[in-house]
């Protein structure tokens, strides 16, 4: 896959995703509607961590699967099996009331679930990922360096969690 601007910030938030939540591994994918089905596709766009069945650019249904359930529901939604020792965590990425895709999270580092700072920190992750999945659709490119600007700007504003993302995005792009 080529690595374009908007490749780049969308890897960064994966990244980001997972240090600031522990998970272990993670998959971002982008939803293209279905025009003569009732079911959309998803194609996995970035991929880190784990043992990943999909390869980047890889496509299909999000049947029966927690993607799925939360590309059709909106919602964000965790999973923990019943020994605790894996767990799932799912949000969707909206831009302009569209569900666009969905950032998936797995397995914490050293077992446990996620919890629900974990889930509304993947839901801010997955809402800047949204934009940056539009923006690979559109011919203009997303300057990486733009996104810290804006987020710097809502840490301004906004609680101090918009402050350690931006943080963790300015060091990612630092690296």
């Amino acid at each position: 896959m080529t690595q374009t601007p908007a490749n780049a910030v969308l890897d960064t938030v994966v990244r980001v995703a997972m240090d600031a939540t522990g998970a272990s591994r993670a998959r971002l994918f982008s939803v293209a509607p279905s025009t003569t089905a009732m079911e959309d596709t998803v194609t996995l766009v970035v991929a880190h961590g784990g043992d990943v069945a999909w390869r980047a650019g890889s496509s299909g249904s999000p049947h029966s699967s927690l993607v799925g359930y939360v590309v059709a529901t909106g919602q964000p939604q965790v999973l923990t099996s019943q020994d605790r020792t894996s767990s799932a965590l799912c949000a969707p990425c909206i831009h302009d009331y569209e569900v666009v895709g969905a950032l998936e999270l797995g397995d914490k580092a050293g077992g446990g679930a996620f919890s629900m700072d974990d889930m509304e920190m993947t839901s801010l992750f997955a809402g800047i990922a949204g934009a940056a999945i539009v923006g690979r659709r559109v011919t203009t490119p997303l300057d990486p360096a733009h996104l810290v600007g804006r987020l710097g700007r809502l840490a301004a504003t906004d609680p101090p969690r918009y402050a350690t993302i931006a943080r963790l995005v300015q060091r990612l792009l630092n690296a």
